[in-house]
Order: structure tokens, then sequence, then C-alpha cells
């Protein structure tokens, strides 16, 4: 709904000679006309074009289906007065994007939150162990964060943009408006927005890093997932951080005379080209009881439902105690934990990283 008064999480921003380039950029080959059908001005391919439709302006920044429901709430002004997308824009004009009011669509309750980061349109939180995201009929996260929002003005939906399982831990994000959602997730699904784990498995992993590409989809139980020719394709790729084995392994794999447990803090694998060179694994294997094991660090970058858990478990190395997979019981959880988020801020175009 239209508002009367601005906020502070408004987006607003003076339009620059270079907007107006950026948003024409893709239509000057179709420069015949005055006006093409875009509201674009020109006559030829050399024209310096001095205006833009709005819709094509907001068009090069954000998604389109956000945008479109903006304008529909006649919360898009330009210098203060309410806009449409034919409505033309030149360089020193002033662009204001209000965020709708809505309802808070959980049910508010008091909870401890571990507030990670927070900006006007994203929430990161630590989720604890032994809590679901938002499962109904029973108090979850969700419920937690619905209180935080009551309690601090925020009048939004509660909008998750990733999943965890009940038992891992970390970085859970928080879209606090439709605009953020949407273009967080356009950056999710570009593999811009990073999303990075460790977990402990089972066994000794013998490549030091390794990309793990495979169809998955729901088993007929209904309950567990699998590899199947029949599923969406999903990458999960990890590099070896530490290898602990029981003190029946032998020990002449060691090769290296001073162990490093762990990289840097900001574990990078280029995407779509695991970096196999270079000696940041520790090599070392120490004896360790009662079994042997191997801590990774894991990039997600599609997000099926148990996905780290299926794809090390297909490949005979289960998250330790991860039992649903194959696993031995170790009489607590299995372990993993969402360590780290990268991603470029959608107001500021900086790049920001969120470790739990």
């Amino acid at each position: 709904m239209a508002r009367k008064t601005h906020r502070p999480d408004d987006i607003l921003w003076t339009v620059s000679t270079a907007d107006i380039q950026a948003s024409s950029y893709g239509d000057r080959d179709n420069l015949h006309h005055a006006v093409n059908d875009a509201g674009i001005v020109g006559n030829n391919k050399t024209d310096v074009i001095d205006t833009v439709t709005l819709g094509r302006l907001l068009d090069t920044k954000y998604p389109r289906k956000s945008i479109v429901k903006l304008f529909e709430e006649k919360l898009i002004h330009i210098n203060g007065h309410k806009a449409t997308p034919r409505d033309e824009v030149a360089a020193g004009d002033e662009i204001r994007i209000a965020m709708a009011k809505e309802k808070i669509d959980y049910e508010p309750v008091p909870m401890e939150l571990v507030i990670l980061y927070e900006d006007d349109d994203l929430l990161v939180v630590d989720k604890p162990a032994e809590m679901t995201v938002n499962s109904k009929g029973q108090v979850s996260l969700a419920n937690g964060v619905a209180h935080y929002f009551k309690a601090h003005g925020i009048k939004r939906k509660v909008r998750f943009l990733n999943r965890l399982d009940r038992d891992t831990t970390g970085c859970i994000v928080i879209a606090k408006s439709g605009l953020a959602q949407s273009l967080y997730q356009q950056q999710m699904d570009s593999d811009v927005f990073e999303k990075w784990y460790v977990a402990t498995v089972e066994g000794i992993i013998a490549d030091d890093s390794g990309s793990l590409e495979f169809p998955m989809d729901k088993s007929s139980d209904g309950i567990h997932y699998e590899v199947s020719p029949n599923g969406k394709n999903t990458r999960t790729d990890f590099i070896v951080l530490h290898r602990c084995a029981s003190q029946f392994v032998d020990n002449s794999v060691n090769n290296r005379q001073e162990p490093v447990d762990r990289v840097d803090e900001n574990v990078d694998i280029a995407h779509r080209n695991v970096d196999k060179t270079g000696s940041i694994v520790d090599n070392v294997v120490d004896n360790c009881l009662p079994d042997a094991y191997t801590e990774v660090s894991v990039r997600l970058y599609t997000g099926k439902t148990h996905q780290i858990r299926v794809a090390f478990s297909h490949i005979g190395h289960p998250l330790a105690g991860d039992t649903l997979y194959g696993a031995t019981s170790t009489g607590t959880a299995f372990k993993l934990r969402a360590e780290k988020i990268v991603f470029t801020h959608m107001r500021t175009g900086e790049r920001i990283t969120v470790t739990a």
C-alpha cells in the first residue's frame, strides 16, 4: 500500500549519466526512430541518450517481478511524485523506492537470537541446534524472528533465503522485503551469493579437494533424499581441512613435517573450477580415537534438501553420526555448520562476509 511518509529503509538515489547509458546500451543497435518501444530517445546508433523510461532503468538494477509489484502499490517516486514505468528520467532525477508495510506472518515468541549481521534489507542469525527453521505446529526460529521484527518496528513478513536442518547450526539469512528477497535470490542463482559450511565426515577422504555433482531427488520412502537420474542436478564443492585416523590406520601417509589444521578463515574455491594445486591441506593423519574422520570446508552451489549429507554419503563418507544416511551412531547429532556467507550488498555494491 502507498505510504505518505518516508522511512529510513527507503531506497533513495540520484540518476547518473552512467545509469542512463547502461540501461539503454542493449537497444543501441535498434535505435532507428526518435522514440522506440522502450521509451528511449535517440535517432541513430551513435546518439548520446539523455533520457530513458523508469521501467527500463529499474530493469537494470532490480528483478522485474518485484518492481512491478512496487509500481502497482505506488511506492516508486520520481522527484517526490508517484511514478509509472513509462515515465522518462534523466541524469539528476531523484528516485525513491519505498518498501511496503506488511503483517508479520508468524506468531511472535520471545527468543534469544544471536545476531551475526543486520542492515536495512537483511538479518543474519546464528541458528542453534535442535531447532527447526519454520515448521508448523511447533515453536521454530521463525517465531523468534517474528518477535524480533515486532520489537524493532519491522513491519514485514519473515522471508528465509536459506534453510538449515534441525541439527545444523550457523548462518540463516532473512530478507526484510520482497525486493531484497528477489535480488538476493538472484545472487544465489548466479553463484554471487556464497554459502560455506564446515562438516565432519566418516573416514579419510583421499583427495585434497573436489566437486561433487549429482542429480538428487526424494526417495520412495518420502523421508530421505538420494542420488537419482530423475533428480535435480546439484553441486557441492569441498576442501579438506583436517584428517584424523583411528589408531589402526597406517601413519605412513604423513608427508609433511608441520601439520596445518585449518586453512585461512576465508576459504575460497573459484567458480566452476576447484583449485587442486597448492599445499593448503593438512596431510598429517593423527591417532584419534575411536574412529577416523575428515573435516571439510564445503561450498554449496545449489540448495537441494539434505544436499551435503546426500553427496558425502554417496561417495562413502557420510557425515559423522548421520545415521539417516548410513553413518555409525555416535550418540550425538551430525556435525554440520553453516560457517560463512558472502554476498554483494544490494545498495552499496560492496562484498560482505558474515561468519558464524
